[in-house]
């Protein structure tokens, strides 16, 4: 007689013995397949990747309450409990993703009070800045994993968070001090804040802009410079980043055309943590890029970016960033989920393999850096692969264990406001964001 019972996700609550979601087990953002849930940040987890129902083992752990309203620990105690090695969740994890939601609740704040033309509280935007800085010297790749989640109603929001985590990892790459890195964080972060004052019809019109509309959109540096310029303890560098963000190392860019030396430091950083957040997320008109495909597309724009900053960009996410989709040497299919920075070539990976209908054969964590590990990747697989494989992922469902990457190949290069190599134009094309 089985003991696996099906319930709604709401009905999870720790002392159950999780037995995997009722879907794709690629969209599952845990390390193990099966295991004791131990802490409400687990549900909590559970509960974000956008899955509906679940399977439960109810002689290991739980019954589920009657109604799926309480997520206190069941009285009963569990017939088998898991080692500690087995919880589901990397504790990094669970931290980066707690202080995610708390930067989202005040990202979404500040843009709020900008659209209504009051003053934002600066103090809270530093020290929710320093908490970021504090995750990444900690933890990064828990942190960089966690942005990688975005709804596209909430795109403007959880970019400004994306945009500021990056420039503060990628500060680091650089070599520079703590405090410069706290200032570069702090000007990703409110290097959008312009967009507060452009009509929310308008970002997320899935159609072609008209010219009208595509100078309208052009305004946003230069309308968040004037409102950060009417506020006490905003530096220098934050505005200069705001107003800058967009300008191109070869003087294409706006709204004054710099070039080369004369776009400063912190500039030509945003520009390149910009673009890089801006492909790789879902929009109402346009589909997301592959991590790697990304970086492989952005080396390819000569005159667009700082190359030196961009290199040092690419060793921060690494050459296969988290999210990516590789092919092994073992013909396995795997997933990043966490970089080796001793080398780059060798990520940690979550390897599996699957039948022609998608059902997984076996799936395990290989880190391709480990002694005696002979597997290696051999090619990116990328947008390619889930078209070929009419994989479906949403952004909700990311992680660190999921790609973000949502089976297209024609997504539109919204941030060079151009095709990309070999890409037709479409809709999307002149988009910024």
């Amino acid at each position: 007689m089985t003991h696996l019972k099906k319930i709604h996700v709401k009905q999870l609550s720790p002392g159950m013995y999780f037995s995997g979601f009722d879907g794709a087990w690629i969209t599952s953002p845990f390390w193990r397949a099966s295991f004791l849930i131990r802490t409400a940040g687990e549900v909590h987890l559970a509960q974000q990747t956008g899955q509906e129902y679940c399977w439960i083992d109810t002689e290991k752990g739980c019954q589920p309450p009657p109604e799926p309203t309480s997520q206190e620990p069941c009285a009963q105690t569990p017939a088998s409990a898991a080692p500690p090695e087995e919880a589901g969740i990397d504790p990094d994890l669970a931290d980066a993703l707690q202080l995610y939601e708390k930067a989202r609740q005040i990202t979404q704040e500040v843009f709020n009070q900008a659209r209504l033309g009051k003053s934002l509280d600066v103090q809270k935007c530093k020290e929710l800045v320093e908490q970021i800085a504090v995750s990444v010297a900690h933890h990064g790749d828990a942190l960089l994993g966690i942005i990688r989640l975005k709804r596209a109603d909430e795109y403007t929001y959880l970019h400004s968070i994306a945009v500021c985590t990056m420039m503060v990892a990628l500060a680091r790459t650089l070599g520079l001090d703590d405090t410069a890195c706290r200032q570069a964080g702090l000007a990703g972060y409110l290097h959008d804040i312009g967009k507060a004052f452009i009509p929310l019809e308008l970002l997320n019109k899935p159609d072609r802009l008209t010219d009208q509309e595509y100078k309208t959109i052009q305004r946003h540096p230069a309308l968040g410079h004037a409102y950060l310029s009417g506020l006490v303890g905003i530096p220098d560098d934050v505005l200069d980043v705001c107003l800058h963000h967009h300008e191109k190392i070869d003087g294409s860019g706006y709204p004054d055309r710099r070039q080369g030396p004369r776009i400063s430091l912190y500039a030509r950083m945003a520009a390149v943590c910009d673009v890089y957040d801006a492909v790789t997320s879902h929009r109402p008109y346009k589909s997301a890029w592959d991590p790697a495909e990304s970086l492989s597309r952005m080396a390819s724009w000569q005159g667009h970016f700082d190359r030196t900053i961009f290199l040092a960009f690419v060793k921060t996410l690494g050459i296969y960033p988290l999210g990516s989709i590789v092919t092994l040497q073992s013909g396995r299919t795997g997933l990043v989920i966490r970089q080796n920075r001793r080398d780059l070539t060798r990520p940690v990976v979550k390897a599996f393999s699957t039948t022609s209908t998608m059902e997984v054969l076996e799936h395990e964590i290989i880190d391709l850096s480990a002694a005696g590990q002979t597997d290696t990747i051999v090619e990116r697989s990328g947008q390619d692969w889930l078209r070929s494989h009419g994989l479906a992922i949403g952004s909700l469902q990311a992680m660190l264990a999921v790609s973000d990457a949502a089976a297209s190949t024609q997504a539109t290069n919204d941030a060079a406001g151009q095709p990309g190599p070999d890409l037709p134009a479409s809709a999307g094309w002149r988009r910024l964001k």
